[in-house]
């Protein structure tokens, strides 16, 4: 946890917009560290986090590059991060079996797009062990 006691958040999202609005979303309770890509994020993860991993991995499923955030996700499960940080999916995928699909693939919990923010925050709640904080700090 970081010293403000905020769990730190790698937010991996190709689009802009959502990445700044999930910032917004989630100001005062989790400290985000954000991507546009897997790549950029095993770029972060061995620059930022070279230290100690983050709190929770967030994951767009579909993600513009090489890599989806399932096959992020399976490089992280290699590298032994996935065992020791809970991850979960945001994605646009909301089919029949679709959830079931991505709890399979490792992933701890999954939000459909568009979310509210009380979904997101139960889902991070839920993987974390009810650790954030329970009202922002006032500004």
């Amino acid at each position: 946890m970081s010293s403000e006691n905020r769990p730190t958040v790698l937010f991996v999202d190709d689009n802009q917009e959502a990445r700044f609005l999930l910032e917004k979303m989630l100001d005062g309770t989790c400290e985000i560290v954000s991507t546009a890509s897997a790549e950029d994020a095993l770029h972060v993860l061995s620059e930022r986090f070279s230290e100690g991993a983050p709190d929770l991995f967030l994951l767009d499923i579909r993600l513009s590059g090489s890599r989806s955030g399932a096959e992020l996700l399976r490089l992280l499960q290699d590298f032994g991060l996935a065992e020791e940080v809970p991850a979960v999916a945001l994605t646009t995928y909301a089919g029949p079996g679709d959830r079931e699909a991505l709890l399979e693939e490792g992933f701890d919990e999954y939000v459909s797009k568009p979310f509210r923010r009380e979904e997101l925050i139960g889902a991070i709640d839920r993987v974390l062990g009810s650790a954030l904080p329970r009202e922002p700090p006032l500004k």
